[in-house]
């Protein structure tokens, strides 16, 4: 009677531990939570659209700015919505040692995040096995970006720090 009493707990234990999966799980209203999801739409889901609401209208206007090839440097405020997401869908990121690239939500959990965070300003450091580093500004008194589809479940806007997912320069 007694295994039959342990057992279910046991089972209940384990499926609780599998249901978490792999890498670490923030709180909604946490920075690092809005880098993780920013980076799941714009790396793992190839969406880039929600992956430029996480940004700030300033930061989608200089991500805007980066050269994308076969399209010119948007320089107009109307067009930086769509310039963010063609420039978006150029995004990568080394993952590790084999040089895979990081493209499924549990690649993006594995990376490794550090935050450090000044009233409503924030820093995150995200870090991938290769070494590359990427730092993201985050703020919650950001606007948030231009033309929003999609509203990001988090208070924080990212300020900037995306370029190198674009331009490769870690």
């Amino acid at each position: 009677m007694r295994t039959t009493r342990v057992l279910p707990l046991a089972l209940a234990s384990v499926m609780a531990l599998a249901a978490t999966g792999c890498g670490a799980d923030f709180k909604k209203d946490e920075p690092q939570t809005a880098v993780r999801d920013f980076l799941n739409d714009a790396l793992a889901r190839a969406n880039g659209q929600h992956a430029c609401d996480f940004m700030t209208q300033d930061a989608q206007k200089a991500f805007a700015a980066l050269p994308v090839p076969g399209q010119q440097t948007v320089t107009d405020d109307s067009d930086s919505g769509q310039a963010c997401r063609a420039a978006m869908e150029r995004a990568a990121l080394d993952g590790d040692k084999d040089e895979r690239e990081v493209n499924t939500t549990g690649e993006v959990r594995d990376l490794d995040y550090s935050t450090k965070k000044s009233g409503e300003d924030a820093t995150v450091t995200v870090k991938a096995k290769t070494g590359d580093t990427l730092t993201f500004k985050l703020s919650k008194r950001g606007e948030g970006g231009v033309g929003n589809l999609y509203e990001p479940k988090t208070p924080w806007r990212i300020t900037g720090g995306a370029e190198p997912l674009v331009t490769g320069t870690f």
